[in-house]
């Protein structure tokens, strides 16, 4: 709960983080004056933290959502997955190998995806999913 206090998960979307924002500073910053935690607990409250907010997400922001569709390595922690499953009931959640993308390669080929809308001069993103204020090409082709 003191975790999930952070005002990160309050901003509307879209947004986007990493260890820039989360990372042992934050950690010890949310836990301090708990104690010590036994590394186990710490990953536990971690995985919670992870799932609720995910979920929290899911309900604010895609309310009528039929599925979540998972990918990267965290589809490959069962405790994580069982978890996020439990946090979204009752909607279905899968991983994107269902659909035949391999979680691992997601990034890759949006990517490459990017890279062909950007070589065939077509906008590469969606204002009303990344705020952007019009339709852009993205990134820039530089021949050798």
């Amino acid at each position: 709960a003191r975790m999930l206090e952070d005002p990160y998960f309050a901003q509307r979307p879209p947004k986007s983080t990493g260890r820039d924002r989360f990372n042992l500073d934050w950690l010890a910053q949310a836990s301090s004056g708990l104690g010590a935690c036994a590394p186990a607990d710490v990953q536990a409250s971690l995985v919670a933290l992870t799932c609720e907010s995910i979920a929290r997400a899911v309900r604010e922001s895609a309310p009528r959502a039929a599925r979540v569709v998972a990918c990267g390595g965290g589809v490959r922690n069962a405790f994580l997955m069982e978890r996020l499953a439990a946090a979204l009931a009752p909607l279905p959640l899968q991983s994107t190998a269902a659909y035949g993308v391999p979680p691992d390669f997601v990034e890759a080929i949006g990517f490459a995806w990017l890279a062909r809308e950007t070589l065939e001069g077509r906008p590469g993103n969606l204002p009303a999913v990344t705020g952007a204020r019009g339709a852009r090409v993205l990134g820039g082709i530089y021949p050798a």
